[in-house]
């Protein structure tokens, strides 16, 4: 009997382990209010789904562009989105959602002829250089001045900085960081952060 109490005892102490090492979504502040449950530490893809929703409410919303009426849309070029982060980011997990909730808005259209690092499909340019190819109907080829320059680009930063609690436990910090750039004027037309910050121990971080 007191094999099995303390066999018992030793997996509610190891629950009770399990459950407290779990990372949380905290408000960032020395309360450290926990605002729900994370996977981990790193960023997944609900950090992702929740930087992108806010970014695009706060655009569109944005005296910049509330007035756009569907038939002017502006045209948006992704600029340079700069991951500063120890994590492996696919930073298109962010800007996708965002750029095709801004298309459907009917305000923006997005140009894949030009980018930062170069454009996002070559297409545009590759069939330019058919011109002259006589296996073509040169009719059917883009001619030169119809590919449209974009108004805006849109670019930014995720940054992320690691704070040890006085518990031993991590807080880890997460800026999302974006800006939309008059590309006529040089003028930032908008921009906005989105921070989100978890805890946990060590064992939670997954980078």
């Amino acid at each position: 009997m007191r094999t099995i109490n303390l066999v018992l005892g030793v997996f509610v102490a190891f629950f009770v382990v399990a459950c407290s090492s779990k990372p949380i979504y905290t408000d960032g502040t020395a309360a450290q209010e926990k605002q729900g449950n994370a996977l981990t530490l790193g960023l997944e893809r609900t950090d992702f789904e929740n930087a992108a929703d806010t970014m695009i409410q706060s655009m569109l919303k944005d005296p910049a562009f509330a007035n756009i009426a569907p038939g002017q849309r502006k045209v948006i070029a992704i600029g340079r989105i700069v991951n500063d982060t120890p994590q492996r980011i696919d930073t298109d997990k962010l800007i996708s959602k965002i750029t095709i909730a801004l298309r459907k808005s009917g305000k923006f259209v997005l140009t894949t002829a030009v980018a930062a690092g170069g454009a996002k499909d070559s297409m545009s340019h590759d069939v330019r250089d058919l011109r002259d190819n006589d296996e073509f109907n040169q009719n059917t080829i883009a001619k030169k001045g119809t590919l449209v320059a974009p108004d805006f680009s849109l670019a930014g930063k995720i940054r992320q900085d690691s704070i040890k609690l006085p518990n031993g436990k991590i807080q880890v910090e997460y800026f999302f960081h974006l800006t939309v750039t008059d590309l006529t004027s040089g003028l930032a037309y908008w921009e906005d952060e989105k921070t989100i910050d978890k805890a946990g121990d060590k064992k939670s971080v997954s980078w």
